[in-house]
């Protein structure tokens, strides 16, 4: 049995709906997903991802990351501080919120998805899509073991 198998996420839906994000926006976005906390906060844990991505050396600092730890039951949402000083802790709850609500119903990859697409509004909102964009950081789903 394969890694993608024992994770109840589609990644290409996923990958798709963050091609779609980078579309909308001049932002970037990347999902992370393994299944326990490495013993730490899910805050601690994916500010520790954020980092190890290098996401916070985007040139407008506005990265975002979709932290999941799916078989602790616990996923949490940030962005960069050119992305959070517009939408503050209240969003980035509320999006977590809301995934954890469709995770609760099984439904995994539409809870990422939809998270993707709400974050996706206020990225355009702030920072929308330039022809001189460039792609600065990955749109692979991240699957760690």
């Amino acid at each position: 049995m394969s890694l993608f198998s024992r994770i109840p996420f589609d990644k290409q839906l996923i990958e798709r709906a963050i091609a779609k994000l980078e579309q909308q926006t001049s932002a970037e976005l990347r999902v992370y997903i393994e299944r326990y906390l490495k013993n730490m906060p899910v805050l601690d844990r994916t500010l520790q991802v954020f980092d190890e991505l290098e996401m916070g050396k985007t040139q407008a600092r506005n990265a975002v990351l979709i932290y999941i730890a799916h078989k602790d039951r616990q996923c949490a949402v940030i962005g960069d501080i050119g992305i959070h000083q517009f939408v503050g802790n209240e969003f980035w709850q509320q999006t977590t919120d809301a995934m954890i609500a469709r995770f609760k119903q099984d439904n995994y990859t539409d809870g990422v998805v939809e998270a993707i697409q709400k974050i996706a509004k206020e990225l355009a909102a702030h920072y929308p899509n330039r022809p001189d964009d460039v792609n600065e950081l990955p749109n692979e789903v991240i699957i760690h073991e």
